[in-house]
């Protein structure tokens, strides 16, 4: 296939002429798209180890073996097999080039930890090629470690949106992530303009490894932000048919996290794919989606909320203001838990402003309840201990609810409930024993 190395490399080179084309001549059908040969070396044979072990590839009769450089790689291909390539090194994965002088010839020694390639010249510019294989290797490995280290960062961005805890993920920590993504490709670029300067680089199809290069950043940086919408996009949808389903359950603490989430997905997206390049293509029509189901939403806990409270100041029973007024309570807190009034776009939950208000409130009206149901308790135990044990058991129930908000309200003293409370529990032992009771 090639009888002299000569004639090879001026099929490759085509010449000195900087504008002149590359001619890939009779192996073009071994290399991948857009892939330019750059250099080419002869050999007899050539040594090839992995994983320790070392075996000589030697082309039969009067053949040689080839090493072409392309922009892209190095391939192995023996003469006698031209339509084959028989070992390749992708740039990236180059850790070990150099020259190896011996007593009879010089080695070119290339690979990396687990395989490589001694390859003896016999013809061509091994120190030219040896340079070149160095300056672009090291290109291609730090622009890779660059784009690694990018989709890293975006896998933690995504792990943190999509988690399962239910606690918030901070907007500043989010933004922190996203410029960790931006300044690893940035340092990308940078690593892709020391090609200007390396040596012996400098011709135009070095410019079109530029713009290969270039292209594989921004192929990234793409992916990147269709997956930062894509995550977004996801967590949004869950949360949304969460905070829907739990709102119906009166689940306040989850529809409240949830919902907040799925608000700030919205807003988040909106301001996202005014500042990226590329989303995934029902991106529009899944961000509309999740607006519509999120908004009114919110207007519909806030209205419910609000006219809890206001039954809850207009109940003239005592079972029924302390049930309204717990209600009242464990709305509003957990909104003010969700972060409900500091989430962007969602309707302002006035009553939960002054949440200390609502919980005293909330405590005094569980405490009137208690001393009524104590009271009753009291008057049945001759007549019907059963009945008396079970007001006691509820007078206990009200007694925790109420130590439970005031624990939540630092304006509240929780310390005199364990007393009340065991004092009752004191009566519910004495119906039991009095009546032999379970």
């Amino acid at each position: 296939m090639f009888e002299k190395v000569n004639d090879l490399s001026g099929s490759l080179i085509g010449g000195t002429d900087s504008e002149a084309e590359l001619d890939a001549g009779p192996f073009a059908e071994l290399l991948d798209n857009g892939e330019r040969p750059k250099h080419v070396l002869a050999s007899d044979s050539v040594e090839h180890t992995t994983e320790g072990r070392t075996t000589t590839v030697e082309p039969e009769s009067d053949h040689d073996a080839y090493l072409v450089v392309t922009d892209e790689r190095l391939l192995v291909i023996l003469g006698d097999q031209p339509e084959a390539v028989e070992i390749d090194f992708d740039f990236e994965s180059i850790t070990t080039c150099h020259l190896k002088s011996g007593f009879l010839n010089t080695k070119l020694v290339v690979g990396h930890d687990e395989e490589s390639i001694h390859f003896s010249p016999t013809e061509g510019d091994a120190e030219t090629v040896t340079e070149y294989i160095q300056s672009v290797a090291d290109v291609y490995r730090s622009v890779e470690q660059s784009i690694s280290a990018a989709r890293d960062v975006i896998d933690t961005l995504e792990s943190q949106i999509l988690g399962e805890s239910e606690q918030r993920f901070a907007t500043t920590a989010q933004n922190d992530l996203r410029l960790r993504v931006r300044s690893q490709l940035s340092e990308a670029r940078h690593h892709v303009s020391r090609l200007d300067d390396a040596h012996p680089l400098g011709n135009e199809g070095d410019d079109v490894l530029a713009k290969k290069l270039d292209e594989r950043i921004e192929s990234v940086a793409r992916e990147c932000d269709r997956r930062y919408v894509t995550v977004w996009l996801d967590r949004g949808e869950t949360d949304i048919d969460r905070a829907e389903d739990r709102l119906v359950a009166e689940d306040f603490e989850t529809f409240c996290r949830a919902y907040t989430t799925a608000s700030r997905a919205v807003s988040t997206l909106r301001e996202a794919i005014d500042n990226v390049e590329s989303t995934p293509e029902t991106a529009g029509e899944r961000i509309d989606s999740l607006a519509d189901r999120v908004e009114g939403l919110d207007e519909q806990y806030v209205s419910a909320t609000t006219k809890t409270v206001e039954v809850a100041q207009e109940a003239d029973q005592p079972d029924a203001a302390a049930t309204r007024w717990l209600d009242a309570f464990r709305r509003i807190s957990a909104a003010s838990e969700a972060g409900w009034n500091r989430t962007d776009g969602v309707a302002t939950l006035d009553v939960a402003v002054d949440l200390s208000s609502i919980a005293a409130s909330t405590v005094g009206a569980l405490e009137t309840h208690a001393e009524q149901l104590e009271t009753t308790g009291e008057k049945l135990e001759d007549e019907d201990a059963e009945d008396a044990r079970e007001h006691y058991e509820r007078a206990v129930d009200r007694l925790q609810e109420a130590q439970s908000v005031a624990e939540t309200a630092s304006s509240i003293d929780a310390a005199d409930y364990e007393k009340q409370i065991d004092a009752i529990e004191e009566k519910i032992d004495r119906t039991k024993w009095e009546w032999g009771g379970d």
